[in-house]
């Protein structure tokens, strides 16, 4: 009884000193959030700064930056005007599914990118590239909280309006990932659009072994199940 109790104080200490610290950390990530809205007016001192100045890393900051978007993409589904959904989007709105839509891509794309940036003299570390693709996230989270006020208001003569803005955050959006890339690892234009193409094929790669994964351990569960099944069957004769 004394050993449970003691476990149960030693384990009260431990989760009241991890409050302390997230809390803290997060008013620090708090504290530093204005400075990525800076990187979006001057990308190429913005992204240089991010990465090399300890004042304005924030590692934390990009974490909830990814956050919003996931939160940005599940609201926008549930709170868009009914003439900009689909009756599928209305029949199949899973909140874990469409969070893992909207952020998976860009996950991907920074595992991929910093894989072919290490094999390519890039500057920027794992944790740079996070910071850089979270910030490039943001006109695509701004555009879907703008979107659903306006998309309750607009009408089928109006679409064309939604559907700009839509695109102008994503056109933003892919912008300025490429030009926080290339400030990162401090590549040239050239080099910098080579690099983005073999981040895409990388992200193709990995949701291809992904994908054969997923069905490999799909079919191993399938065989384990019906040789449970038979031995089952076997004994009960």
């Amino acid at each position: 009884m004394t050993a449970v109790k003691t476990a149960f104080i030693n384990f009260g200490k431990w989760f009241k000193g991890f409050a302390i610290r997230f809390w803290k950390g997060l008013i620090v990530a708090l504290k530093k959030f204005p400075y990525f809205f800076y990187c979006l007016v001057h990308p190429f001192d913005g992204f240089y700064d991010l990465k090399n100045d300890p004042k304005r890393r924030n590692v934390p900051g990009a974490v909830i930056l990814f956050i919003l978007l996931a939160f940005s993409a599940v609201i926008s589904k549930q709170l868009r005007g009914y003439l900009f959904i689909t009756t599928y989007e209305q029949l199949n709105v899973e909140i874990f599914s469409e969070m893992l839509i909207a952020v998976l891509p860009y996950l991907l794309w920074v595992i991929a990118n910093w894989c072919f940036t290490s094999l390519m003299d890039g500057d920027g570390k794992l944790s740079d590239i996070f910071q850089a693709t979270a910030v490039g996230t943001i006109p695509i989270t701004v555009c879907n909280f703008l979107l659903i006020p306006l998309s309750n208001f607009l009408d089928l003569d109006s679409a064309g309006m939604y559907y700009t803005i839509s695109t102008i955050g994503i056109v933003l959006a892919y912008l300025l990932i490429f030009l926080g890339m290339i400030t990162t690892h401090q590549y040239q234009f050239g080099k910098g659009i080579a690099t983005a193409i073999l981040s895409i094929l990388g992200i193709l790669i990995i949701l291809f072994v992904m994908v054969l994964f997923f069905f490999l351990i799909q079919q191993v569960t399938g065989f384990i199940q019906q040789l449970f099944t038979e031995l089952n069957y076997r004994l009960n004769e």
